[in-house]
């Protein structure tokens, strides 16, 4: 199992929009998350910053799933008027945090 941190913004004056949307997010796009793999997904929030964190049991095989999933491509679309993705040139994903401690 992998856990995957990431950061994000949120766009100015994005942040009630943002929470409703995620107070209700689509089945199908939940759907889709546990699918490719993907559980215990949170997403936490400081002022503009976003910061997710799930475990994934393959991340290639979880970002070939989302990247393929008409789904995602509708939410991702649907969002992109609320946050910069912070998506990182390199990878085509989220900028990536690095674990520098657990506690399992």
């Amino acid at each position: 199992m992998e856990r995957v941190a990431f950061t994000m913004k949120l766009l100015p004056g994005a942040e009630a929009e943002y929470r409703r949307r995620h107070a209700a997010v689509w089945p199908e796009m939940l759907d889709a998350l546990r699918a490719a793999g993907c559980g215990n997904y949170s997403i936490y929030q400081r002022d503009d910053d976003l910061f997710g964190v799930f475990d994934v049991l393959d991340f290639d095989r979880f970002r070939a799933m989302m990247d393929a999933s008409p789904v995602n491509a509708r939410w991702q679309a649907d969002m992109a008027s609320l946050i910069d993705p912070c998506t990182d040139p390199a990878t085509g994903f989220h900028r990536r945090l690095e674990e520098v401690f657990r506690l399992d």
